[in-house]
């Protein structure tokens, strides 16, 4: 199963880097549960007086290749969006 690394990307360009990483079956699976994750972050961020709209979630894989990146202000919409374009290869 893939290993997936999320990764925090703030206002200044700095990075939170993820070192333990997630198993996930697929890249749909790994991007939804980004999604799910980036709703937490953004309460959290709110909470802290910081904006969502200030960070991105960058999702590697094993080899440190990005995947896609999630912008924190797309999860507050209530709908999960698709995958589709935001694949990099």
């Amino acid at each position: 199963m893939p290993r997936f690394f999320f990764h925090v990307r703030g206002a200044r360009q700095d990075l939170s880097r993820d070192e333990l990483g997630l198993d996930f079956p697929d890249v749909e699976t790994a991007y939804r549960e980004t999604f799910c994750a980036a709703r937490d972050i953004s309460a959290e961020l709110a909470a802290c007086g910081q904006h969502p709209c200030d960070y991105t979630i960058e999702v590697m894989d094993a080899a440190d290749e990005l995947i896609f990146r999630l912008p924190v202000s797309d999860s507050l919409d209530h709908r999960v969006p698709r995958l589709t374009g935001r694949f990099r290869q």
